[in-house]
């Protein structure tokens, strides 16, 4: 799971928006992102860059629309780091004090003053112009063309939507795949140049950083991957999601055991196990071990179920409301 997903893992898997209710706090404890978490994007920063000796960054701006006017800016490793004009990997050891740099880091900061953030990607030599490239992450499935154009529109984190020419040019993150418009998929992290028109002329795609992307309908059909489950979810109380059927959707295999429950394996890799019943999830393979579930695991009629935010972040999965 990339840096993306890890900061903005329990946001992007609250509770279904609409189809699957959201769990209300009790007694003190929010047990569920509200359902409008769904929708949160990652912020731009930008400013003059000051290099610290931990080998972060000091961003300072005097632009007044800026959210912050000045902001640490920390790298974890392999974070992309973009040339504005080329598209190609920055080599972040020639940037100087007094460049100006954008960043895009996660809605979380801290309290202090600079506040502290952790980028997601980060952008420089922007020319003076200063068309800067923007940052999205892909949040559904595009809409149907205009008749006669060959445009799509993408809706993306945060609320926005995002124009793709028919005549865009396409290219990948630090690997020779050919990539197209059909990759720009739910959960899809790309940076993105835009015309005088406002539609994206050129896009760079990043790794994908989950393992899949499904919805739910109103009706409790769930689709995984642009295909449709045979087996719907449960829409009453936090929304329930049938394990065996989204698992093996993404290629995950998983077995039952009289005693030991329901287990997920990739290969001989045991992703993680659980009993009907059952408080958390087992994960063997995981540092921090067992997991904490929304609520307890669900059989019915010989279906297993998970809570649709619980059994997303155990499988790597992007919801998207579609």
């Amino acid at each position: 799971m990339n840096r993306f997903v890890k900061i903005l893992s329990l946001a992007l898997c609250a509770a279904l928006v609409l189809s699957l209710p959201a769990l209300a706090a009790e007694d003190g404890l929010l047990i569920s992102p509200a359902p409008e978490a769904v929708s949160l994007a990652p912020v731009r920063v930008w400013g003059k860059v000051t290099k610290l000796e931990s080998g972060s960054l000091l961003l300072q701006t005097d632009d007044q629309t800026a959210l912050h006017s000045e902001v640490v800016v920390h790298l974890p490793e392999g974070t992309p780091c973009v040339d504005a004009v080329t598209g190609l990997p920055m080599d972040m050891t020639k940037v100087k004090d007094g460049d100006t740099l954008y960043a895009w880091v996660g809605p979380a900061m801290t309290m202090s003053l600079p506040p502290q953030t952790s980028a997601l990607i980060v952008v420089g030599n922007v020319p003076a112009d200063d068309r800067v490239p923007e940052f999205y992450q892909i949040a559904g499935t595009a809409a149907a063309p205009a008749s006669g154009e060959g445009e799509r529109r993408f809706p993306v984190a945060g609320g926005e939507t995002l124009t793709v020419s028919e005549k865009a040019q396409f290219t990948p993150w630090l690997t020779r795949q050919i990539v197209t418009v059909e990759d720009l998929v739910p959960g899809a992290q790309i940076l993105a140049w835009k015309d005088k028109d406002n539609k994206t002329e050129k896009v760079l795609l990043l790794p994908y950083g989950y393992r899949g992307y499904y919805t739910v309908d109103g009706k409790g059909e769930v689709t995984v991957n642009g295909e449709k489950l045979s087996v719907n979810a449960k829409l009453s109380g936090p929304g329930l999601l049938p394990l065996r059927a989204v698992a093996e959707a993404v290629n995950y295999e998983v077995s039952w055991v009289s005693g030991q429950g329901a287990t997920v394996r990739e290969g001989d890799k045991v992703i993680f196990s659980v009993l009907p019943g059952a408080g958390t999830a087992k994960r063997p393979n995981v540092e921090d071990g067992d997991w904490e579930l929304l609520t307890p695991c669900v059989t019915e009629k010989g279906v297993t179920y998970l809570a649709a935010s619980d059994l997303s972040l155990l499988l790597d999965l992007y919801f998207y409301s579609a």
